[in-house]
C-alpha cells in the first residue's frame, strides 16, 4: 500500500496568508458538482500544544480558510464555518464548506439588468461584483468562458437575492451549465489559488465511445469496487410542474411545464409545485420550469461506490464532472451491467488508522 501524506493548511480568508498547519484526525471531505462540498475533522487538544499551533486563532469560524493537501496537491479548499468543543473528549470539531459557500453570504444589493448577455458572463459579473466591495474579495479568479446562450435577466435591489442562489438558478435552467470553484497551487509562488470553473454544457472529461478519452473504470467483482449502493426513488418523480413567480394573489406569475414523453410511455400524471418569488420575468420562469420538469420526470439514479483511493484508477486521476465506466456482475445484475455514468461527487476518508477510501457518487451523463 503506497504512503499517502495529508496536510491541513489554514489561511486568513481575505489575505490568503497561510497561518497554521493543523494535525486533524477523523477527517472526511466531499466535493459535489454545482454545490459546495464539506469538510469535517477533529483536533485532539489534549494531545497537541495549542499555543504552538495557534488553534484558537486559526480555526475562527467565518474568518479562516482551510486547504487539504494530498501528496503535494491541493484536493479541497473552503471556509471554516463551525467549531464545537467537547470537554469530555477534549476535541475540537471543525466543519468547513467549499468557497462557493461564501457567496451564499453575499447579496445583490444594487439593481442590475442584463440584456442579450451570455449566461456565463452574468456569473462572472456576479462574482466580480461581490469581490469588488470592501472586505469582500476572497481571491476567486474568474476566466473568460462563453456558452453562446444569450439571456435577459434583471436583479432588483429590493429582492436582496443571494448571489450563489442566483448562480444556481442560472445553471439549472434549460440549456444551463456547470459551475464550481477549484483550488490548486500557483506554479510560481506556490500559494493556494481559487478559480471559478464554468463549463457549457458541462465540465469534465466526456466518454464519446470512440476511445479518445481514458475513462476510469470501476468494476465489481473483478476490479476495485469494495461495495456499492444503487437506490431508485420514484417518490421524487414529477412530470407536470407548476411554478409560481413574483406577484401577489391573482397577479402572480405562473408557468406550467410538462414532460409528455413519460406520460406517453405510460406513467401516471405526477404533479409538483415550485416557488420563485423573486422571478419577475415570464420567459425566465418558463425556462426554469422546463429545466426542472425535465430533470424530475425521470430522476437519475444516484449510485454510490466505495473504492480504495490508491488502487487504479487512483484518487486524483479523476475529477468532479468526469465520465466513468461502471461494470457490475452480482445478484442485482446477474447478466452483467456495463454503463458510462458521470462523477458528480465524492467523499474522501484519509483513514489515519485504516485504508484511505473514496465514496464516489455517479449519475446519468446527461445530468
Amino acid at each position: 500500500m503506497p504512503t499517502t501524506t495529508y496536510r491541513y493548511l489554514i489561511a486568513d480568508l481575505l489575505s490568503n496568508e497561510i497561518i497554521a498547519e493543523l494535525p486533524f484526525t477523523g477527517v472526511s471531505f466531499t466535493q459535489q458538482l454545482n454545490q459546495a462540498g464539506t469538510f469535517t475533522g477533529h483536533l485532539l487538544l489534549s494531545g497537541i500544544n495549542t499555543f504552538e499551533y495557534n488553534v484558537d486563532a486559526s480555526t475562527q469560524p467565518s474568518r479562516n480558510a482551510l486547504y487539504v493537501d494530498r501528496n503535494g496537491i491541493l484536493v479541497w479548499g473552503g471556509i471554516i464555518w463551525n467549531r464545537t468543543y467537547s470537554s469530555q473528549a477534549q476535541t475540537l470539531q471543525i466543519t468547513a464548506r467549499e468557497f462557493e459557500s461564501y457567496f451564499e453570504k453575499r447579496l445583490i444589493s444594487t439593481t442590475v439588468a442584463y440584456n442579450n448577455t451570455d449566461q456565463l458572463q452574468i456569473v462572472r459579473n456576479l462574482i466580480n461584483q461581490a469581490q469588488s466591495t470592501s472586505s469582500g474579495d476572497i481571491g476567486v479568479i474568474v476566466g473568460s468562458e462563453t456558452s453562446g446562450v444569450l439571456i435577459d435577466r434583471v436583479y432588483y435591489a429590493y429582492e436582496l437575492k443571494q448571489i450563489y442562489q442566483a448562480i444556481q438558478d442560472l445553471s439549472r435552467q434549460d440549456d444551463g451549465f456547470d459551475v464550481n470553484i477549484s483550488v490548486d497551487y500557483d506554479p510560481v509562488t506556490n500559494e493556494p489559488l481559487k478559480t471559478l470553473v464554468l463549463g457549457y454544457p458541462r465540465t469534465g472529461n466526456i466518454d464519446s465511445g470512440v476511445g479518445d478519452i481514458q475513462t476510469p473504470v470501476f468494476n465489481l467483482p473483478a476490479g476495485n469496487i469494495v461495495e456499492y449502493e444503487y437506490p431508485e426513488d420514484g417518490s421524487i418523480t414529477v412530470n407536470t410542474l407548476y411554478v409560481i413567480g413574483a406577484g401577489s394573489n391573482e397577479g402572480k406569475l405562473t408557468s406550467l411545464a410538462q414532460d409528455s414523453t413519460s406520460i406517453i410511455d405510460g406513467f401516471p400524471l405526477l404533479e409538483g409545485q415550485a416557488n420563485y418569488s423573486d422571478i419577475t420575468d415570464q420567459a425566465v420562469l418558463d425556462q426554469l420550469s422546463l429545466g426542472q420538469v425535465l430533470a424530475l420526470a425521470t430522476p437519475p439514479p444516484i449510485i454510490k461506490i466505495v473504492v480504495p483511493a490508491y488502487v487504479d484508477p487512483e484518487f486524483g486521476s479523476y475529477d468532479i464532472g468526469d465520465d466513468a465506466r461502471l461494470i457490475i456482475t452480482d445478484p442485482r445484475f446477474p447478466e452483467g451491467f456495463d454503463e458510462v455514468y458521470r462523477i458528480v461527487g465524492f467523499n474522501v476518508e484519509p483513514g489515519e488508522d485504516g485504508p484511505e477510501r473514496v465514496t464516489i457518487t455517479l449519475t446519468n451523463t446527461t445530468n
